[in-house]
Order: C-alpha cells, then structure tokens, then sequence
C-alpha cells in the first residue's frame, strides 16, 4: 500500500519541482534521466534548461572545479583530471577522463565547451568537445597559413542562433570567423597597422564575448570580438594603467580582470583590476594588490576565487592560495599525479556541440573550396 501511495505521490509532483530538483543536478545524471520519460526527455533538452543549468553552475559557490590536462605530454596524451579544491588546501581528484583521441592541444574554451586541436603547429582539424557529457563536433579550417604565423583561438555563442562561433586570428594579418549553425568560414578584413600579439593566456570568455589583447606601436589594447556582427572592437582600457605597463588578462568571479606590476615594469607587486559587469560597463576598480609574489608575472596565472581566496597558478605548475586577509601565499597540497597539469575552469554544461551540425557532418564539416593564404 506505501509503494502504491509512493508511485501516486510521485506521478502528480508538479513539472516546476521536477524541474527544479533535476537543475540541481550534474550533466550526466541529466543525460541518463531523459530516458525516464519523454516529458522528461523534453524539459532537459529545451534550451531555456539547458541555459538554466549552466547558470547553476556558474553561481555555485560549493564546487570549486577545474579540469587538469596532464602537462609536458601534449603529443601523446588526451588525458584530463576533473578535480576538486578542498576546504583544507587539498586538490583531490574526483576522475579521470579521456578526450577526442588525436586531439590533445587545448586552444580555447567557453561555458564547459574546449576547442581542441590535434597539431599546435598546423591546427587545420578541431574539435568542440564537452568534457561533462563526452559530446563532440569536428570541423577542418578552409586556408592555408605560414606555419611560423601567430594564431590567437576564440570560442564563443551566437548570439543570433543560439550556436557557437570559433574566432581564428592571424596575427598582423586577418581574422576568420567559423558559425557552427551555418557550417561556413567567413574571412574579415585586414587589420592595417594594428598587430595582433599573442601574449600569456590572450583570451578570456566574458560576458558573451571573447576578449583579447592586441598591440598597437608602442602601446597595448584590450579588444573583443562582439558576434553580434563579427566585429573585432577596441575597449577603454583602465586610466590607472600606463601604456607602458605589460597587461595580462583573466576571469575571475565571471568578470573581466587585467593585471600587471605593481611596481612599474618590475617587481614582486601584482595588481589586478577588474571590470563591471556586460560588455558596455567601462568602469574598472582595483580588486587587490599583492605584495612579495613569488614570481615573475609571465608565470603567474590567477585561477579562480575560493571562498576569499585566489588560486594561482605559478611556473605552470605549482599552486598557491593567497590570502588578501592576512597577505600571504598558502602552499597547496597536490596529488603526486596533479603536478604537472595545465587547468582550466571546469563548467557543469549540457552543451552539446554536435546538436550545431546535421548528423551527417557531425564528423567533418565539408568546405568545397580552400583559399590559400600566406
């Protein structure tokens, strides 16, 4: 009789708590229950949910998440560690996965979704992978580039079509834009006298577009790439920075943050800045300034924020905590198989990149004619 009042019980439960109970949970358990029932089936698949969820994951406070790509193996290794900051300064491994096998070079990344290649060098194939649910999509780039060409790679929404757009810039030359909606390579203008330099992590997701530094003579500029119309434009930089000053940029607290010396060009003073919040907010207020850092800033990488804290990331290998209470850089305990790792931010997403290609070209995207360009 209890089971019988269970069953009824569960049948009449209101959609909106279903919905509410399911966003709470991670992709994959998403993935398995839309076979419950189509209703079901249905709610997860509707891109207002899928939007949603990706907004819990965002917001949420209790995760602390990144993905770990074993370093120094990038030619033979598409090995990756999702791990899990601990109250205690621990860094604990919650599993281990494999990605697109031959695609071992991330290049970029945008809301749990990489742009991976197979050849940092050549990068002509890619694929659009999500590590939350293994769902992917591979395409091939149409032109023909000098190998010694520096190449900036961008990944970010349509905002039109709800798909998503890969940014391909050549540096000093041109830039290409790929929609994955409409499965075709648009090639932009070129830039003139302004040079595009690829500088420490040039790229960073926020608020819906793709930033990124850019050199004019004699001085840096913080540009965008907006894909409302594929234009490539130029933001007020903060007034407080010289243009003397080596800039470096990075997101933290899903904003946009620049940081440099605080000392001038030198010293063991870091000072990062961080914007207001959309595209069109450019109001900038320093978010702290750290003294006795243990490194040059070339090889200085903030992560995230946990709880009050900063994560870093210095030499590419080790990392610390910093303490803006008390002022001080905080060892971190790290699994003897997590030295060596190159992380990422780690977004629980249902994304499903192939869901923006026909099922027939899912594989590869098929260009019919390649414009060579040196």
């Amino acid at each position: 009789m209890a089971a019988k009042h269970s069953k009824r019980g569960t049948s009449f439960l209101p959609l909106e708590i279903i919905e509410t109970i399911l966003l709470n949970l991670p992709a994959k358990s998403l993935l398995r229950f839309k076979t419950v029932s189509k209703s079901w089936n249905t709610m997860i698949s509707d891109p207002a949910f899928v939007e949603n969820h990706l907004h819990r994951s965002k917001t949420s406070s209790s995760r602390n998440l990144l993905l770990g790509k074993l370093g120094f193996s990038h030619d033979n290794s598409e090995d990756y560690s999702l791990v899990k900051i601990d109250k205690d300064r621990k860094l604990r491994t919650l599993q281990l996965s494999e990605g697109p096998r031959g695609f071992n070079v991330v290049l970029s990344y945008c809301d749990g979704v990489l742009l991976l290649t197979n050849d940092r060098t050549t990068c002509m194939d890619f694929v659009l992978w999500n590590p939350s649910t293994g769902t992917r999509a591979t395409f091939r780039f149409p032109y023909e580039v000098n190998t010694v060409s520096q190449k900036i790679y961008g990944l970010c929404h349509d905002p039109r079509t709800g798909g998503l757009k890969v940014v391909v810039v050549v540096c000093s030359n041109y830039y290409t834009v790929y929609s994955c909606k409409n499965k075709s390579w648009t090639r932009k203008k070129e830039f003139g006298d302004t040079s595009f330099l690829v500088v420490y992590d040039p790229h960073v997701f926020v608020d819906g577009v793709f930033y990124l530094l850019s050199m004019d003579p004699g001085r840096y500029l913080i540009t965008y790439f907006d894909p409302v119309d594929d234009e490539i434009k130029i933001l007020r930089k903060p007034e407080i920075l010289a243009d003397r000053l080596w800039i470096y940029m990075a997101d933290l607290k899903g904003r946009l943050c620049v940081y440099c010396n605080g000392n001038g060009d030198r010293g063991n003073a870091i000072r990062i800045l961080i914007k207001g919040e959309g595209v069109g907010n450019n109001h900038w207020e320093e978010l702290i300034t750290m003294a006795n850092v243990p490194t040059d800033i070339w090889f200085f990488k903030p992560l995230c924020f946990v709880k009050n804290k900063i994560l870093i990331q210095l030499y590419g290998l080790r990392l610390v905590l910093y303490n803006p209470s008390e002022k001080t850089f905080e060892k971190f305990d790290i699994e003897r198989s997590s030295v060596y790792c190159e992380y990422f931010p780690y977004l629980d997403s249902l994304i499903d990149p192939g869901a923006f290609f026909p099922a027939q070209e899912k594989e590869e995207v098929v260009i019919e004619k390649l414009i060579s360009c040196s």
